[in-house]
């Protein structure tokens, strides 16, 4: 009765490791049927069951359990994703616009806007699956914040004027494939939110797909980031919470971004550019001009970025702003 028993367990094993769609579920299937050949012998065997049990113990301690898992991947679970920054310093010449409340009146006036403010960057990504759905690809989940701050705004209490919260989910494959003299290392597709966190009237988030590609040649790095906004419907009021909060976002971000990346082994110059080349005549988008050198602290490098066009905030996202910024690189994307 036991041995019957034993059989339909390794038996049930046999039934739910097997699946011909795939290369690994067939080697679980040829491995568990080996197993249960090598349990069945052993049982008929006229031997006792101490010997049995002897021979079925050294039998599975020689089988060999490699999963061809690469633990030493990723060296640690929080890894850094975007560039994580602090910008010490921002001046624009762009007028710019803020909101004070007044609440003894329960009003609300303008005041202009600080030219020059800080701002940093928090991004970092978490892997959750190596090889998710046999591609090859690794599963991750993504956090990036970007804070604005008038912290020389000491008129109106140094306030943070705007936050841009993005969370993602993504798969990441390791390329590492030739075209000519250059060789694409990445390509991922993305699931991206982002929001500002903010009332309505001053309510920004957009949800879209995302697909990037990056091409390594030498210490050049290039590539484009495309992407597909969800669709939302109209707003039917100003002030419902229900509806598309920024109305033609793609008009004035576009629908691709295009980099080039020098990175030598001190520093690095980004230039990249966002529009919609299949609506180009728009005139929209923006430009974008990333230098970092080293700093006499080798934790960080100093940062200095130029901006000009839309899109810089959710909150700005139709206004054009031309602006330079001063800080330092605690971590870069590459």
């Amino acid at each position: 009765m036991r041995k019957k028993l034993f059989l339909l367990f390794i038996s049930s094993l046999c039934l739910f490791g097997s699946d011909s769609n795939t290369t690994k579920n067939t080697l679980e299937s040829s491995f568990i049927g080996d197993l249960f050949n090598e349990v069945s012998s052993t049982l008929d065997a006229n031997i006792t069951d101490k010997v049995k049990l002897e021979n079925l113990k050294n039998y599975i301690s020689s089988l060999d359990f490699d999963d061809k898992v690469d633990n030493s991947k990723y060296k640690f679970n929080l890894m850094g994703y975007n560039e994580n920054y602090i910008f010490l310093g921002g001046y624009s010449p762009t007028k710019l616009y803020e909101k004070q409340w007044s609440d003894a009146v329960h009003s609300t006036n303008r005041y202009e806007r600080d030219k020059n403010e800080a701002q940093f960057q928090i991004s970092f990504k978490v892997p959750l699956y190596k090889n998710f759905l046999h591609s090859k690809g690794d599963l991750f989940t993504a956090y990036t914040q970007n804070s604005y701050w008038q912290v020389y705004n000491t008129q109106y209490s140094s306030p943070f004027r705007e936050t841009n919260y993005q969370p993602e989910l993504f798969v990441e494959w390791q390329n590492d494939k030739k075209f000519g003299d250059s060789k694409l290392i990445k390509s991922k597709f993305s699931l991206i939110h982002q929001s500002n966190g903010q009332d309505v009237g001053q309510s920004r988030s957009w949800n879209r797909t995302e697909v990037s590609f990056l091409f390594q040649h030498g210490s050049i790095y290039y590539g484009l980031n495309a992407w597909n906004r969800w669709d939302e419907d109209p707003k039917t009021d100003i002030n419902a919470t229900i509806g598309d909060d920024n109305p033609n976002l793609e008009e004035y971000i576009g629908k691709q971004k295009y980099f080039v990346k020098y990175k030598g082994d001190k520093i690095s110059l980004t230039l990249a550019h966002q529009n919609d080349i299949f609506n180009y005549d728009i005139n929209r988008g923006n430009t974008k001009i990333d230098f970092s050198f080293p700093s006499p602290n080798k934790n960080f490098d100093f940062f200095i970025r130029y901006f000009n066009g839309y899109g810089e905030s959710l909150i700005d996202y139709d206004k054009k702003i031309n602006r330079i910024n001063f800080g330092i690189l605690i971590s870069d994307w590459i």
